[in-house]
């Protein structure tokens, strides 16, 4: 079968490393460089020093067809789930937080980074993540008597503060200790929730609505996720140019909500009064509140409470925010421009303030988003060897600040009155439902821990070829069957946690602990050859070492380009040597 590994060759004869190469790995260094003796913003001050020389060609290197091409494609990327995550907080925050609130925070927070962070390729937003935290406040405030906004506001504050300590004392290079085990049974989590909330809504419209209308929305949103689905792996169709095919698959999901936006629109639906995007008919706060919020008006003790919230939202953002980072600055993509872990965590925590002084949902890096933004930017090519076997070679990557930047304006023209009422106003709850549908179920190809849960229920020969099934010797099933039960436990744990408004806002916690759990305690109980095979690290030790340089680290295990006779095809089509 054809090998689709993403690798960049780097030191062989294919490729000459260039002068200027990234040599700072994919992640931040423990120790890396600067005098020991003074720890204190070390690689802060490393990190800034690094890439202020950088900051001008930023905006240069953006007058690229490539960048520009870009920024419609993030725009949409980022504004639909954006949209969905605004309605749902809408509904369980009493219009504390709403489209207004969410699309505010993505352009202010937005901007922001593309002209000041580290890193301008990453990509920040609003996330699943952040809105569950942010329903799990507005109940805990409820249920101490307290005002939500004013309370966030500390929270916001006191997360800051963490959020600068963690980037002032280096810490950010822990992010390695991190393995497939987090962020898998993390992302198993978030996608279940995203499904469950669909459902939720579904059963809530047909106790709300009409049944002419409740059925609608049942249509709606079912064909919505259908649709999105389809034409995701629209790419893999044998018709229509490589170019078409692409399109399509990138613009799926905005296609699908134009398509099943429309419906209610079709004459024999108009007299159905289903559910509506609720946005308010000028730029203004969606509850109709002062965009500031009044700090003074909590109690001293409510004050101090938010230290709580605060501690949990930065452990939040530490794993989430990090390893969008991370993502987003492989070995194999070959960036030349140094990275800046440290600082881009100090700018989120400037950035979650800022969020908190006018009442909007804090902002972190968004996966898939940031990702895929680097891929947006990317010169790929094709690599075939004698044996068919096929590989991405990452020549180059446009790294600027122009790309980020134009996606945010993008984002903020939808608050305009005109905009934000005919075209937002004008989605119905239905199609996010199917959106929320489509990216939980969207997030289990990939993940190991949802490949292992079918193992049982499979065939022999339909069997996801991961790591552990075809390494010689393989894993034993019976291991693969404990280690998913001691993962499945341990999530059913989290997610009965996330269930009850009281303790649902601890789930960052006990996905922080998977991290020693998974370090210390499970390599008691499993060999370390079975626990490489079924749980790598979020950054393959070989990647980090070829970006500094090391030949052999240069490639991933899979792949090896250096004993390759290829064939170099650019656009879909073979270069001749």
């Amino acid at each position: 079968m054809p090998s689709s590994e993403a690798i960049f060759v780097s030191n062989s004869p294919l490729y000459e490393e260039e002068p200027g190469e990234n040599k700072a790995g994919p992640g931040p260094g423990p120790d890396s460089g600067g005098n020991k003796g003074h720890w204190f913003c070390r690689e802060m001050i490393k990190e800034v020093k690094g890439r202020l020389p950088y900051y001008f060609s930023d905006f240069a290197d953006g007058r690229s067809r490539k960048v520009y091409a870009s920024i419609p494609y993030m725009f949409f990327a980022s504004v639909a789930p954006a949209l969905t995550f605004a309605a749902w907080l809408e509904k369980n925050t009493d219009k504390q937080f709403g489209v207004v609130e969410v699309l505010m925070s993505s352009v202010l927070c937005g901007t922001f980074f593309a002209l000041f962070g580290g890193q301008p390729l990453i990509i920040v937003g609003v996330t699943g993540p952040v809105s569950i935290f942010s329903i799990t406040v507005y109940e805990i405030s409820k249920s101490l008597d307290l005002k939500f906004l004013p309370w966030m506001a500390w929270i916001s504050f006191w997360a800051m503060l963490m959020h600068i300590a963690l980037a002032a004392t280096n810490s950010c290079s822990l992010i390695r200790l991190v393995t497939r085990f987090s962020c898998e049974t993390f992302g198993f989590l978030i996608a279940i929730i995203y499904i469950k909330n669909a459902i939720v809504d579904l059963v809530d419209f047909f106790k709300n609505d009409p049944l002419d209308a409740a059925l609608l929305e049942l249509l709606i949103t079912l064909g919505s996720f259908w649709t999105c689905v389809q034409l995701s792996s629209f790419k893999q169709l044998a018709f229509f140019s490589p170019i078409t095919r692409d399109v399509v698959t990138d613009y799926a999901i905005p296609i699908g909500m134009i398509i099943f936006s429309a419906v209610p629109f079709i004459p024999k639906f108009k007299d159905s009064k289903i559910q509506m995007l609720d946005v308010p008919d000028e730029f203004q706060t969606t509850s109709g509140r002062d965009w500031f919020v009044d700090w003074t008006d909590i109690s001293w003790l409510g004050i101090f409470l938010a230290i709580v919230p605060a501690f949990v939202l930065t452990v939040l953002f530490f794993f989430d925010h990090n390893v969008s980072s991370l993502l987003s600055q492989q070995a194999n993509y070959g960036l030349k421009k140094p990275p800046a872990y440290n600082y881009d965590f100090f700018i989120v925590g400037l950035s979650i303030f800022a969020c908190g002084v006018l009442g909007v949902p804090p902002t972190n890096g968004l996966i898939p988003q940031a990702p895929l933004h680097v891929r947006s930017l990317a010169e790929i090519d094709i690599v075939e060897d004698h044996r068919g076997n096929k590989a991405e070679v990452w020549n180059k990557v446009h790294e600027q600040r122009v790309s980020g930047l134009g996606q945010s304006v993008a984002i903020g023209l939808m608050m305009i009155p005109f905009l934000l009422k005919n075209i937002l106003g004008n989605i119905p709850n239905s199609v996010l439902d199917g959106l929320f549908l489509f990216l939980g179920f969207a997030s289990f190809p990939g993940n190991q821990f949802y490949d292992r849960l079918l193992l049982p229920f499979q065939g022999r020969d339909r069997e996801t070829p991961n790591e552990y099934l075809v390494a010689d010797p393989p894993v034993k099933y019976a291991t693969i069957r404990k280690f998913t039960a001691v993962q499945l436990s341990i999530w059913c744990v989290i997610f009965g946690v996330t269930l009850y408004p009281n303790t649902a806002i601890t789930f960052p916690i006990f996905i922080a602990v998977l991290v020693p759990l998974r370090l210390k305690v499970l390599p008691k109980y499993f060999a370390v050859e079975d626990l490489e095979l079924l749980d790598s690290v979020a950054v393959a030790p070989e990647a980090e070492e070829g970006a500094s340089g090391d030949e052999e680290g240069s490639l991933p295990r899979t792949a090896s380009a250096m004993d390759m006779e290829c064939k170099i095809y650019h656009n879909g089509k073979p270069v001749e040597e």
